[in-house]
């Protein structure tokens, strides 16, 4: 699919509504926008085809949310943002179980509506992928967690550091998962050999270890990300967006941090799941690696093992900083 040919949906019963995004939305996609004022002229639409939706969940005839749960019942795989005038957990759980990308509130402004297009477009569009990695176990896991993500990754294998080496020199990968502990290998050797041909890959290094020398070592040595076992799909899409420089969604950012009480003080930041008790600790850097020095302070009652939020924690710490403009975004890759 190439951009020009993605199809578009506006489903809202507000004309206003309808005038707003057309006008964010880029030229080239001017033909190809389908309108929808009621639901059951939306459900007509999804049903025909269309790659991008921008859905009210209250229209006449039928709601919005209603709408997509019958499209998505046969199978419908649009990439969806939910608009409504109020913000109701029913909805936001009901976004979530119906894979919706975004969740806008009215009014919402150009800037949200441009930023779903450009994401749209990078999401969409298939991005190579090689996996570094030497266990048949893990590799499973990997494809099964890969698979899941809302990108489009094509994704292809190296099981030693020689073969991995070898496919970078003959073509480009848009990203490379590098499993760190490669058998016959130092890992972040390895990473240096694979940005050489081509600069523009990304390597996101997976590791078990968590000291914050060697996730340190690792972006200073040129990986563009480093991500702890285990790790979930959610995560995956977190780095993706992330290292290609798109704005995480509204409707996993906030569901995320809703779960947790942030505490910032001074150079220090804490962050404690709201119900199981664990608090986890870091100091803050404005450049990578924003958090360092991790302390965790296990609620030995709670029912969820501290190391399983982890990741979660420190994204949600990461997210606060962002919020609150403390982060060199310069620094970025």
């Amino acid at each position: 699919m190439t951009e020009n040919s993605s199809k578009i949906l506006i489903a809202d019963d507000s004309h206003s509504v309808h005038r707003l995004i057309r006008s964010c939305i880029p030229t080239e996609y001017s033909t190809h926008i389908v309108s929808a004022f009621d639901g059951v002229e939306c459900l007509k639409a999804l049903d025909s085809g269309v790659d991008l939706a921008f859905i009210d969940v209250h229209m006449p005839k039928m709601g919005g949310l209603d709408a997509l749960c019958a499209a998505r019942i046969s199978g419908n795989k649009t990439f969806v943002t939910l608009i409504s005038g109020r913000n109701t957990k029913h909805c936001i759980d009901l976004a979530h179980k119906l894979d919706a990308y975004e969740f806008l509130i009215k009014p919402f402004s150009r800037n949200e509506i441009e930023t779903i297009v450009r994401n749209f477009q990078r999401i969409s569009n298939p991005m190579k992928v090689l996996l570094v990695e030497d266990s048949p176990i893990i590799i499973k896991i990997m494809h099964k967690v890969l698979a899941n993500s809302i990108f489009r990754l094509n994704i292809e294998e190296a099981r030693t550091e020689r073969v991995a080496v070898g496919r970078c020199n003959a073509e480009a990968f848009d990203v490379v998962f590098l499993d760190a502990s490669v058998r016959g290998s130092n890992g972040y050797e390895t990473l240096a050999r694979l940005r050489q041909p081509h600069p523009a890959t990304k390597v996101v290094v997976i590791s078990a270890d968590r000291h914050v020398l060697s996730e340190s070592e690792a972006l200073n040595r040129g990986a563009t990300a480093v991500i702890y076992k285990p790790f979930f799909p959610t995560e995956i899409d977190d780095v993706l967006h992330r290292i290609f420089g798109l704005k995480s969604p509204k409707l996993t950012t906030d569901d995320s941090i809703r779960g947790f009480d942030i505490r910032l003080h001074g150079r220090t930041i804490a962050v404690e799941h709201s119900d199981s008790g664990h608090v986890y600790e870091y100091v803050w850097f404005r450049d990578p690696p924003y958090l360092r020095l991790p302390l965790v302070r296990e609620n030995e009652m709670a029912n969820i093992p501290a190391h399983r939020l982890m990741p979660t924690a420190k994204k949600v710490a990461v997210l606060e900083l962002e919020r609150a403009s403390l982060l060199d975004n310069s620094t970025r890759q």
